[in-house]
């Protein structure tokens, strides 16, 4: 800096036009900000958040485990196995060709959207406990699923979902801002 101001550079042409161009961004990034502050309140969040509570169906989801086979005749020579008192997750280690086989199976809890609609259907539809007495064919294979639990979905709490909707809120205001400019 004190070179520069040394060369005199303070009163440049090129220098002074900058200092006024940084301004000016400074000045509308300001005037944005107090603006979105002024419409994404910790009131605005909540109202933001029980309207998401009041249309969103909080998701249910299933814990299973797969075995996932080549032909439809392997899968039903697996589910003989089972009827004749295989256990489940040491067939899926011996026989799964899915990346869960070692770990017998398991997929853990999933929502209906996190899974091919096939499975999740199937899924969705059995008991705790019991295993599908059909292959359930998808774009993977044939698969024997077993149903381990169920859970009643819950909604995110204010916390979790606070950052999602102030992004979203920040994002509308925005678009508002400037277009009430224009």
């Amino acid at each position: 800096t004190m070179a520069g101001e040394k060369a005199g550079l303070n009163d440049d042409k090129e220098v002074k036009e900058r200092v006024a161009a940084m301004k000016r961004r400074i000045v509308a990034e300001t005037y944005l900000d107090r603006q979105i502050d002024k419409i994404v309140t910790e009131d605005a969040l909540k109202k933001r958040y029980e309207e998401f509570v009041k249309t969103n169906e909080p998701e249910n989801e299933v814990h299973a485990r797969h075995i996932l086979l080549k032909t439809e005749d392997d899968a039903k020579a697996v589910i003989k196995e089972l009827d004749d008192g295989a256990d489940f997750a040491e067939l899926a280690k011996e026989k799964s060709t899915g990346p869960s086989g070692p770990n017998g199976g398991d997929l853990g809890f999933f929502t209906h959207e996190q899974m091919v609609p096939e499975f999740a259907d199937a899924a969705f539809k059995m008991e705790p406990g019991t295993y599908s007495k059909e292959p359930v064919k998808t774009q993977f294979g044939w698969h024997v699923i077993k149903v381990e639990e169920t859970k009643k979905g819950e909604q995110p709490t204010f916390e979790e979902k606070r950052q999602e909707l102030a992004a979203e809120m920040t994002q509308e205001a925005y678009k508002k801002i400037i277009a009430d400019l224009r």
